[in-house]
């Protein structure tokens, strides 16, 4: 694959670009400090974190349970590959592209679940909107097409 430098956007594609690599930064970081965080939580089972407690919200499963840990390490790496894609999206269009739709189906998945459960509606401000958003972001802030086409 070949990569062409970014002087061969036109303006509005190189404002776009950066923006997205700025966002991929912000939003990797964000994301891993957050699910590090959450990690931490369960690794010393923070109860506050638990059924019933306060929260609770913030999570999926009880502090003592299994999944939330291995999502979080899911997220945590993807993250890092996030900021990594940051540097040159082009390079990194096939984990963008992988991205867009696992996070449409993620949340189009969570949405009915939100709906069908009152303890789990707090996802439709939390969850759902990051996940979604960040799909949307990287849609949005592509180079058109024809742009990216010429880089490789």
């Amino acid at each position: 694959m070949t990569i062409v430098s970014d002087e061969r956007l036109n303006s509005v594609d190189q404002k776009k670009l950066q923006a997205l690599r700025i966002f991929l930064h912000a939003y990797g970081a964000l994301s891993l400090a957050l699910f590090s965080t959450l990690l931490l939580g369960f690794i010393v089972q923070y109860q506050p974190l638990d059924e019933g407690q306060p929260l609770h919200w913030v999570i999926w499963d009880r502090v003592d349970g299994h999944v939330g840990p291995m999502l979080f390490v899911i997220y945590m790496v993807w993250s890092v590959f996030l900021i990594r894609a940051a540097s040159d999206p082009f390079k990194y269009r096939s984990f963008l592209d992988f991205t867009i739709w696992a996070n449409l189906a993620h949340g189009a998945l969570m949405i009915p679940q939100a709906l069908g459960d009152p303890q789990y509606y707090s996802k439709l401000l939390t969850d759902i909107p990051w996940i979604l958003g960040l799909s949307a972001a990287i849609v949005i802030l592509r180079p058109s097409t024809a742009a990216s086409s010429t880089q490789g």
